[in-house]
């Protein structure tokens, strides 16, 4: 032990060697460092100095349109949310959580059922157009929308005349169809600044409007009268272009629903699905004959659609199709159907809404249901696991761990 205690006292008398190059290097960060620090506050002071008249709080919010954009939603079940709503209060999903929204507010709640923005409105029918990074909100028949993310509000403005569809896409250019002085309607384009860039004037009555995800093409979907009948005219414009990509006429048809995705568009009309690429030659059609549609909602490509077969309603056909017009299910069901919504998970295909409850359409067809306690169901918001069901105050997952 002796030696030990020798070896010890040896050891605390070496000093660590001293580099006087890296002690320079280092010295030299950290006055570079101190110098950054110096212009940047000397940047900040100069830009409140002079451009305090551009520092509003409406560019405050632009500055953070893309914020929380890479979010995804994963298999994990959804956490109950609450908000004051009424039977004039519409739903969505958006970005793996949940919009809510009733003519005085709009609400998002994300996957934990935490409300994340909470935004006064005044619409008087609010409607949701979701994009997968933006959420639109228009007051149909109105002058106002607005453009949000995940995260906060981005613009809230006003059109000179009322709104009667819009659509937005993925890089925040949006369109917007409104009621014109000059013909029926003008179908304005507005790119990611939110300025005006492109103007179609349309003298038919335009009923729906499309934008592709990457926002260089839209479509306008309009009913033209033609002698006792309507048809329905499609149009496909580009960004920049004054000519038309494409223009067709669908006889005695009436547009219900566009709907647009990364290689062209579906168009559903009261009696077939009509599928076109981003030129508007037709891919795919499907037709509608023996049913009186009443119910259609399109997500991720998929579309759902129900309507009677029979005279007194109890009877229904459940059609759904995938992106290219494939039939994944079709069966007629002795059922009052009061909704349907597209499945978005692999667990379901859609979602029924009667008066008991909501059914759930399996892949292999199978079915299940679910009924609340108590109270009307207002909707169902699919999830990529199980679905919410949506009422009056409050929405809380269904489905959960079922097969």
């Amino acid at each position: 032990m002796p030696g030990q205690e020798e070896k010890l006292a040896v050891a605390g008398k070496i000093e660590p060697e001293f580099n006087r190059h890296y002690a320079k290097t280092a010295k030299r960060y950290g006055a570079a460092g101190i110098l950054c620090m110096i212009l940047f506050v000397g940047y900040l002071l100069g830009v409140i100095v002079f451009g305090s008249e551009y520092i509003t709080y409406d560019n405050m919010r632009y500055l953070i349109r893309d914020f929380g954009t890479a979010a995804g939603e994963v298999a994990r079940e959804f956490g109950k949310i609450v908000y004051n709503g009424s039977g004039d209060t519409v739903f969505a999903y958006f970005r793996g959580g949940a919009a809510v929204c009733t003519p005085d507010a709009y609400r998002y709640f994300d996957k934990n059922g935490t409300q994340i923005i909470a935004d006064p409105l005044n619409y008087a029918d609010p409607v949701l157009a979701p994009s997968e990074k933006y959420m639109l909100v228009y007051d149909m028949g109105g002058v106002g929308y607005s453009v949000y993310n995940q995260l906060t509000g981005i613009v809230s403005k006003e059109t000179e005349e009322r709104i009667i569809a819009a659509d937005i896409a993925d890089d925040g250019s949006l369109v917007l169809v409104t009621r014109s002085k000059d013909t029926k309607f003008v179908v304005e384009l507005y790119n990611a600044a939110f300025n005006k860039t492109m103007e179609v004037y349309k003298d038919g009555y335009v009923l729906g409007v499309a934008m592709s995800p990457d926002g260089k093409q839209f479509l306008v979907a309009s009913a033209v009268q033609a002698s006792t009948d309507f048809n329905c005219e499609i149009q496909i414009c580009e960004r920049g272009s004054a000519e038309s990509v494409a223009k067709e006429t669908i006889s005695h048809a009436m547009p219900l629903s566009v709907h647009a995705t990364e290689d062209g568009f579906t168009v559903l009309c009261d009696t077939a699905v009509y599928y076109y690429d981003r030129y508007g030659a037709e891919v795919k059609r499907v037709s509608l004959a023996g049913m009186s549609l009443k119910y259609a909602d399109i997500a991720d490509g998929r579309i759902a659609l129900t309507g009677q077969v029979n005279a007194l309603g109890s009877e229904h056909r459940v059609l759904v199709l995938d992106g290219a017009g494939e039939v994944l299910f079709d069966k007629t069901m002795r059922s009052r159907l009061s909704g349907i919504r597209a499945g978005r998970g692999e667990d379901a295909l859609c979602y029924l809404v009667t008066s008991e409850g909501v059914i759930r359409v399996a892949p292999d067809g199978s079915q299940a249901q679910e009924s609340p306690e108590s109270g009307d169901i207002l909707d169902v918001i699919p999830l990529g696991v199980g679905a919410l069901l949506c009422q009056k105050n409050a929405a809380y997952q269904i489905f959960v761990g079922k097969k």
